[in-house]
């Protein structure tokens, strides 16, 4: 009827709640409790528990047993708290303990980070109060957390090391790619990945891989050019775009910088260690149409190939000097399909055709499925590739 609003009712989500133990009786006797206020989910050991965390990202907070099969609840608090995720490593984990009288299993426990305790047996209004005070302490923090993403999103300051961030990389790049188009003049693209940060992470904790991160970045604007750009775009990611650089000055900084990580040690008490860098190094061909993104890519797909080859590497292409040393034929980096493909929308033709036999190979199966399950009727002319590349002594 005119006038009317059409409403319907939202059933707001109630918090979800993780309770591990290997006791089922226990287990049913918690749901049993919490159900009216909250959605509960169950796990029978740590291990499961830990597969629901990292999956499960409205899980709020997390009840807990010690003494389970698999993996304990010391086990499963200290991969909790070691996690990289900020929504997993403050996640507020309250562990349930039959031993009252154990100050020894109490200290291990908040050692490791335990938020809280409930001792079995224990009643239905301690268990409410201790989901309630905890559930709201986690959304609390959520919210908080997503506040100070937003704004550091509408920033382009990387609020750690002081750097550019991705969003400053994002609008500036094609700026400088565009100056470069129209001054003729070449620009290079550096991606690095800090080595094995994750492990440092998880072995050292969150303030000393941090202070590690902060000093990373000093190295990398020590060792650039004033008119450089130096951006962190991941947790252990950084961009380098260098307006004017021509390939031999992008190698010539991407040793430097590869050098100064070698030579840089760490030391934590007794404990010494270096951190290494891999990095994917482009100058492209400057053409009309040539865009950014394109170059992020190819250099993205460089990085990949150096972490693939156990990290602590460089790639880029060789100058021409390099070329020239090299006997006739013979091809220092084999690129990939995903390379090749950015390569020709770059216009560097020349490089893919050194290696295009070796990449029709490695499309050729796909091709051959496409005919057959696209009814293509390509049959005669895929026999003939197949010779052509047999011929060519390439094996598909």
């Amino acid at each position: 009827m005119p006038g009317t609003v059409d409403t319907q009712t939202m059933t707001l989500p109630k918090p979800r709640i993780l309770v591990v133990d290997d006791s089922r009786t226990m287990r049913k006797a918690m749901r049993r409790l919490l159900c009216q206020d909250f959605d509960v989910v169950e796990a029978e050991d740590g291990e499961e528990a830990w597969k629901q965390i990292t999956e499960d990202q409205s899980i709020q907070v997390v009840f807990s047993d010690l003494m389970m099969p698999n993996m304990n609840g010391f086990q499963l608090l200290r991969n909790i708290r070691e996690s990289i995720h900020s929504r997993i490593n403050q996640l507020p984990v309250i562990i349930i303990t039959g031993h009252e009288d154990d100050e020894k299993m109490r200290r291990q426990s908040l050692s490791l980070g335990a938020t809280d305790f409930i001792t079995k047996p224990f009643d239905s209004l301690q268990l409410k109060a201790r989901a309630k005070a905890h559930a709201k302490s986690e959304h609390v923090a959520r919210k908080l957390e997503q506040a100070t993403l937003a704004l550091e999103q509408g920033s382009t300051i990387d609020p750690l090391t002081g750097l550019a961030n991705e969003r400053y990389l994002k609008e500036h790049g094609p700026e400088l790619l565009s100056f470069a188009l129209r001054q003729g003049q070449p620009i290079s693209v550096l991606r690095l990945n800090v080595d094995k940060y994750q492990v440092l992470y998880r072995k050292k904790g969150k303030q000393v891989a941090e202070k590690v991160l902060v000093n990373i970045g000093r190295i990398l604007s020590a060792a650039v050019r004033a008119e450089d750009t130096v951006a962190r775009v991941g947790l252990d990611k950084f961009a380098i775009v260098m307006p004017g650089a021509s390939e031999k000055v992008a190698r010539k900084t991407a040793e430097k910088i590869h050098l100064l990580m070698q030579k840089t040690g760490y030391r934590i008490g007794n404990a010494r260690f270096r951190m290494t860098i891999s990095a994917g190094v482009v100058t492209p061909a400057i053409r009309e149409g040539l865009e950014f993104d394109e170059i992020l890519q190819l250099a993205e797909a460089r990085l990949k190939k150096a972490i693939a080859e156990g990290g602590n590497r460089l790639i880029f292409e060789e100058d021409k000097a390099a070329r020239k040393k090299k006997s006739p034929g013979a091809i220092r980096h084999e690129l990939t399909v995903d390379e090749a493909l950015v390569l020709i929308k770059a216009g560097e033709l020349a490089k893919v055709k050194e290696q295009l036999p070796r990449l029709i190979c490695k499309v050729y199966p796909l091709m051959n499925l496409g005919n057959k399950q696209l009814r293509l009727g390509l049959d005669g002319s895929m026999i003939q590739l197949k010779e052509r590349l047999e011929q060519m002594k390439q094996k598909c």
